[in-house]
């Protein structure tokens, strides 16, 4: 999608095998988008890092997340950034699953970690969550 909108952070591909996407999606509208691309794509397992900021749809969001995936509950490092203790309880309730971590790239090395090479690693819900994505040195 990248190339259509010359914007970062829309279905960037950061890191092959497994695969790292970028996506800014964090509101209704964005994520049904995000979860069509997801649909769309080949996989084995996904994992889903996911920080989002306080004045968002957030449970709306977190409803149209899928289901059968790995979560990873974090937070960007900004004022308006919902917690993400707060944002795990909610997402529990929506029946997602998963942990929490302090940081996107702590919860991104934790990722990478349990990924297999043809897994699906998916940071979203916040430009400041996406922004805050250091690259990736294997």
């Amino acid at each position: 999608m990248k190339k259509l909108t010359g914007l970062h952070g829309r279905w960037e591909l950061i890191h092959k095998h497994p695969a790292v996407i970028l996506d800014v999606a964090h509101n209704e509208d964005g994520m049904q988008q995000l979860v069509k691309q997801i649909e769309l794509s080949d996989y084995r397992h996904l994992h889903i890092i996911v920080g989002m900021v306080k004045d968002k749809e957030i449970d709306k969001v977190l409803q149209l997340l899928p289901k059968v995936a790995t979560y990873y509950f974090t937070r960007a490092q900004i004022p308006r950034a919902l917690p993400e203790n707060i944002l795990y309880e909610k997402a529990i309730a929506s029946g997602l699953s998963g942990d929490r971590y302090p940081d996107v790239n702590v919860a991104l090395k934790a990722a990478l970690g349990k990924a297999s090479a043809e897994d699906l690693i998916l940071v979203c819900g916040s430009v400041f969550v996406v922004g805050e994505v250091l690259p990736i040195h294997t």
